[in-house]
């Protein structure tokens, strides 16, 4: 009895990890000393500073490589109402869109990329307030997510590199 369980707990684990699953939060390595960063707004500027430096990756200006924000978008839409016709539920959809380019040539070591994230939650018109909070909290949420998975690709990209 057992030995099933722990073959049982032994193809769960090489299952799990052979789908590309990882634990929430959890970053790959970029092959990178130094980046740039040029064009996001200070929340995502904050959060990618934040888990580039805890992954070694030193962001200042003077890099050869330049992650260029092209674009930021946040929309906001109700997506459920209650039966007063009242906001009962909304969607947030985050949406960004980057490259990386080499800073002295100018030559694209990525192609332009979208990422998007999409949260919904509850919204309580009786609580604006708290719905309000909630609100912000997804929202960051929102940017830690797309930090993340932000990392992950540019260190599958950086793989590719060559080194400075």
């Amino acid at each position: 009895m057992k030995a099933a369980a722990s073959i049982a707990v032994l193809l769960l684990t090489l299952l799990l990890s052979a789908c590309g699953w990882q634990l929430r939060g959890v970053t790959n390595q970029p092959n990178l000393e130094t980046l740039t960063i040029k064009g996001a707004t200070t929340s995502l500027r904050y959060a990618l500073e934040d888990q580039l430096e805890k992954q070694g990756v030193l962001v200042h200006g003077e890099s050869p490589y330049l992650l260029v924000i092209d674009d930021e978008d946040w929309m906001r839409r109700t997506s459920a109402v209650d039966a007063q016709g009242r906001q009962a539920e909304i969607e947030l959809r985050y949406t960004l869109y980057w490259h990386i380019q080499d800073k002295k040539t100018g030559a694209l070591l990525t192609t332009p990329a979208r990422l998007r994230s999409i949260r919904t939650l509850p919204w309580y018109p009786e609580n604006a307030t708290a719905s309000s909070d909630e609100e912000d909290l997804v929202r960051d949420d929102l940017y830690e997510d797309m930090t993340i998975r932000l990392i992950n690709q540019i260190a599958t990209a950086s793989q590719r590199w060559e080194p400075y």
